[in-house]
């Protein structure tokens, strides 16, 4: 039990302290979930989509062939990713709202980073975007680690595993881009 209580505030605090929900968008989840399953899958859905929209700008925003080449090796593995962590959401029976929607935390790419990122093009463009896919793959390392320490749902424990070993091949593939 305490393992489980600590594991929800490690999620918690990685979130950046973000641990206001509305209680109907966290209700009875599947059994086999604890708390920081569902605070895990709540905040690593909408990173990843974010990320994958910011990393499909490249191709036609980019200046850099380094950019548009990192960027694109996110596409793919991502997508994939974000498939299964949506099942693992559905599985949980946990609603598809966005429940830090208009927060700001770490690795998440927001709304209005994504309107800044369509707006740009060329170098400032490259920066902006590495530097966001580069906290957004670091941010899901440390996410994962509590969840693989502190999550419940054991399916859910080695998508965790999957998505830590994906944020680490990022940070890499993103650090040779500078």
């Amino acid at each position: 039990m305490i393992r489980r209580a600590l594991g929800a505030v490690v999620v918690a605090l990685t979130m950046g302290g973000c641990a206001t929900t509305s209680p109907a968008l966290v209700a009875a989840p599947a059994p086999s979930f604890n708390p920081t399953d569902v605070a895990w899958l709540q905040l690593v859905v909408p990173m990843t989509e974010n990320a994958l929209a910011a990393a499909r700008l490249a191709p036609d925003h980019a200046a850099s062939a380094a950019v548009r080449s990192a960027a694109g090796s996110v596409v793919a593995p991502q997508e994939k990713l974000l498939g299964r962590l949506l099942a693992a959401r559905d599985r949980a029976g946990l609603p598809a709202a966005d429940v830090h929607s208009g927060h700001r935390m770490p690795g998440m790419v927001t709304a209005a980073d994504l309107v800044s990122l369509r707006t740009g093009r060329g170098a400032e463009f490259d920066q902006r975007l590495v530097a966001l896919l580069r906290a957004h793959a670091a941010q899901l390392v440390v996410l994962a680690r509590g969840e693989q320490t502190s999550g419940a749902d054991a399916q859910t424990r080695e998508l965790a595993a999957e998505v830590g070993a994906e944020g680490t091949r990022q940070e890499q593939v993103l650090a040779k881009t500078t």
